[in-house]
Formats: structure tokens, C-alpha cells, sequence
């Protein structure tokens, strides 16, 4: 029950309109996204991956990789509520700590094309339940490119 509620919740708020973050659609050349105007996207050196960070503040940070090896984002399901749903017609898989602040928020696509080679993952650590709730917002709104 309490998955289920939590899932409604996710699918929710992923459909909410972000407000008054005012969001920017961004390009990162594989996907699109739309992220709070304050966040910063950097572009990072990556040797067989795609790599991006996002700085949401001076102490918490976003981290993208798309490529085979991308983390898949294997948490303790004691202390995090895994779900899998699907954005942008694609199968993935959401982890979220219970407790705020304590563990790892996520999003992970096991493969996104025909091949099955490439992966991608965004996630932060120990994020604020605001910035935990935006980033999880702002991962309803991927659009990956073809």
C-alpha cells in the first residue's frame, strides 16, 4: 500500500507544472529537460559516456551519465522506495531515500534504443526535500532524442 501511495504521489507530482521555479527547457545535445532557472548545467569530460552535472547549490549537485557502463543506481530498499514507471515511452526506474536528505535520489533508463547498449542515469545524494521534489518533477520532463 504504501509503494502504491507512493507511486501515485511520484506519477503526481511528475505531471505538475513546476511552478514558480520558473523552468527552463534545456538542450543537452541526447535529451531535453526542463530544470529550475536557477540550476546550472555543465557539460563534463567523459571517456565512453556522455557526462553533465547539474549544480543546484553550492552543497548539492546532479550527475548525468549516458553510456554502457551508467551506475544503476542499485539502492537498499530498506532505506529507499524503488519504483519503475514510464517517461517519455520508456521504462524507468525511479529510487528515492524515505528518509529526506539520507541517501540517493534517481532516475535510471536500462536502454533507450534499438541496440540495447546505451544507458543513462541522473541522480544526487543527500538532497534537501525541496530540491528532492523539483528534481524528481523535472524527470517527468525528459524528452530523449532519437
Amino acid at each position: 500500500m504504501k509503494k502504491l501511495l507512493f507511486t501515485v504521489i511520484l506519477i503526481s507530482a511528475v505531471s505538475c507544472q513546476t511552478g514558480s521555479i520558473n523552468p527552463e527547457n534545456i538542450d543537452f545535445g541526447r535529451f531535453t529537460m526542463k530544470i529550475p532557472g536557477k540550476w546550472k548545467e555543465t557539460k563534463q569530460q567523459g571517456y565512453d559516456s556522455y557526462i553533465w552535472e547539474i549544480r543546484i547549490s553550492s552543497k548539492e549537485k546532479l550527475s548525468i551519465d549516458h553510456g554502457w557502463y551508467s551506475n544503476r543506481l542499485e539502492v537498499d530498499p530498506a532505506t529507499h522506495d524503488i519504483n519503475f514507471v514510464i517517461i517519455d515511452n520508456k521504462r524507468a526506474k525511479i529510487v528515492s531515500p524515505r528518509n529526506f536528505g539520507k541517501g540517493t535520489t534517481g532516475v535510471y533508463f536500462d536502454s533507450l534504443e534499438t541496440t540495447k547498449t546505451n544507458r543513462f542515469q541522473m541522480s544526487g545524494t543527500n538532497l534537501s526535500p525541496k530540491n528532492q521534489r523539483q528534481f524528481l518533477n523535472a524527470v517527468g520532463t525528459l524528452k530523449f532524442k532519437d
